[in-house]
């Protein structure tokens, strides 16, 4: 049977990836595992005149050693990893900017009103602002450490990363748990989530000052925070080296992001339905 993991391919629909709860026992060790989603899909952007991120052709790329490994867009070593939990240190992209930027390695991989402000004491001015019109925001990279607990269908994961890139020096915090089992031919898995990010990380992307060169009154200071995300995959064999995905997500941004004129969308979407290969 494919590799369910291709479903990682749908990871940008989510904040978290690496969705599914199978990852080395999928792939046999020392061989590189390729394969390519084609379909029809879309993840929702948040920010003002940001543009949809249309999903038709995913990449999958993966190899694992040892210790090793590469999945998509991470590297990472396994310290430790066995039927019940496992320990592992990676590097990845921080996909943050793919909002603001179409061409992020994290919308080529993805394993889918604001508030008013006032000058004087009575013009009333709408407080957005265009992500076209404010300073780029860069790419980052995380580092960080995680860990996972399997029994059964289920895994939960809990990982910490920092910025090793020295754009922001913010952190993240990711907690999710995936339980998944075949209902007749079909395999499915559902997964919740939450994300803390730090206020240095989403004042960096969604804050406003000068470096800007917007109004005073748009300036605005990011806060971290708390915000939760579910994820829902399907997967069917359909023949040798064939297989049916679809794929649903929902993220809720918290108030430290959404407050920002940046923002227009308080919420992520992400659908994705087609058929993988693997090679």
């Amino acid at each position: 049977m494919l590799r369910f993991l291709i479903s990682i391919l749908l990871a940008g629909l989510v904040v978290s990836q690496n969705a599914i709860a199978c990852e080395q026992d999928c792939i046999d060790t020392n061989q590189w595992q390729i394969g390519v989603a084609i379909g029809a899909g879309v993840r929702t952007n948040p920010l003002v005149d940001g543009d949809n991120i249309p999903l038709v052709i995913l990449p999958d790329i993966a190899w694992y050693g040892e210790h090793f490994y590469l999945d998509n867009d991470e590297l990472g070593y396994q310290l430790k990893n066995d039927a019940d939990w496992a320990l592992e240190g990676f590097v990845n992209i921080n996909k943050e900017a793919a909002n603001f930027a179409f061409w992020h390695p994290a919308n080529l991989f993805s394993n889918m009103s604001m508030n008013s402000g006032f000058i004087g004491p009575s013009a009333e001015v709408k407080r957005s602002v265009s992500k076209d019109d404010v300073a780029t925001r860069h790419w980052s990279v995380n580092g960080g450490v995680r860990m996972h607990w399997r029994h059964d269908n289920g895994e939960l994961k809990a990982s910490v990363a920092t910025d090793v890139s020295g754009v922001h020096n913010g952190q993240q915090v990711e907690l999710n748990y995936s339980y998944s089992t075949n209902l007749g031919s079909w395999r499915w898995s559902i997964t919740p989530g939450l994300i803390w990010k730090s206020a240095t990380l989403v004042d960096y992307y969604y804050g406003l000052d000068d470096r800007d060169g917007v109004d005073t009154f748009l300036y605005y200071e990011g806060r971290s925070g708390w915000y939760p995300s579910l994820a829902l995959q399907l997967a069917r064999p359909l023949a040798e080296n064939w297989l049916l995905l679809a794929s649903m997500s929902w993220t809720k941004l918290h108030k430290g992001m959404t407050d920002s004129p940046l923002l227009e969308e308080r919420n992520i979407r992400g659908l994705f339905v087609g058929v993988a290969y693997q090679f």
